[in-house]
């Protein structure tokens, strides 16, 4: 009787610790991906650039490209080029080349790559 005891009692150890390892190796990789995750998600909330491929390089772009966008005018466009380079696009705003108006209007269609020295 004493034997039947002792290998039940063994019996039921080993499966508590099967469980309790099995539970403890599942709650420490929810805890090592919980970090991942939070990096995943704050990865998401910025947001991306827009397709580069996309944008019109103010530093580059012909007269002709810079006319196809909404609201710029050949005066506008002469300017434009006549500041070259520009380090960033609110520069257009900053330095008084194009409105405030305009400005937001192409802001979106628009990017200042740096240019090659």
């Amino acid at each position: 009787m004493c034997k039947g005891i002792n290998r039940l009692f063994f019996a039921v150890l080993t499966v508590v610790c099967m469980v309790s390892f099995a539970y403890a190796e599942s709650g420490a990789s929810i805890e090592a991906g919980s970090p991942a995750t939070a990096a995943e998600k704050k990865k998401t909330k910025k947001k991306p650039f827009p397709a580069q491929e996309n944008l019109l390089d103010i530093n580059t772009a012909t007269a002709d490209q810079l006319k196809a966008l909404p609201g710029l005018n050949d005066e506008d466009v002469k300017k434009i080029v006549a500041g070259r380079p520009y380090a960033r696009k609110n520069q257009l705003k900053q330095k008084k080349i194009i409105s405030a108006a305009v400005y937001d209007g192409i802001k979106s269609s628009i990017v200042a790559k740096k240019t090659p020295k």
